[in-house]
């Protein structure tokens, strides 16, 4: 029988650093879609900016995973400066007519849109309650949990996976739909 139990924030904030560590790796891969999404705005763009966003966000995604608790604290930061952003490029496509990317995920990446601001507002949440709950890392989970927190860490990948498609295959899909509407 399994006594010990993990904070119930810690699967959320396992998915959330998921996401953050894709995007971070995504970014210094390929600099250039997030690049031109934050120039859209009047933001610094250039490629070691964008670089050094993508290193942030693995730092933070690697420090919160593996310490949990206050260590989740600039993922949520992260993630709200990301709902701002996400905020932003929807306000201008609605002003303009421009769709653009967002950006989140180098190659990856769709259309902007408000599931965008819901997503990166839900993720932030997650790990402000991590936070405030000093919920498990990795290390505390694996002394105290190893099997439950294996576990959780499965699930976790496996939501931060959903949490991708909706960011990025759903938007696809919708512009695509709205091409095929607009053409028939």
């Amino acid at each position: 029988m399994i006594t010990a139990s993990l904070s119930p924030a810690t699967g959320p904030l396992l998915a959330a650093a998921a996401v953050l560590a894709v995007a971070g790796l995504a970014k210094l891969r390929r600099p250039a879609p997030t690049g031109l999404a934050l120039a859209r705005l009047g933001l610094p763009g250039t490629d070691p900016v964008v670089r050094a966003l993508g290193a942030l966000e693995l730092a933070a995604a690697a420090l919160a995973t593996v310490v949990g608790g206050w260590a989740a604290a600039p993922v949520a930061l992260l993630y709200l400066g990301f709902a701002a952003v996400s905020t932003a490029q929807v306000r201008r496509a609605a002003r303009t007519g421009e769709v653009a990317d967002c950006g989140c995920f180098g190659d990856s990446s769709a259309p902007v849109g408000w599931s965008h601001v819901l997503v990166n507002l839900a993720l932030a949440g997650a790990a402000a309650a991590a936070t405030a709950t000093g919920a498990d890392g990795v290390v505390a989970g694996l002394g105290d949990a190893p099997v439950a927190t294996v576990a959780v860490a499965l699930l976790a990948a496996l939501g931060a996976w959903g949490i991708q498609a909706v960011l990025t295959d759903l938007p696809a899909l919708r512009a695509l739909r709205a091409v095929d509407e607009a053409a028939a």
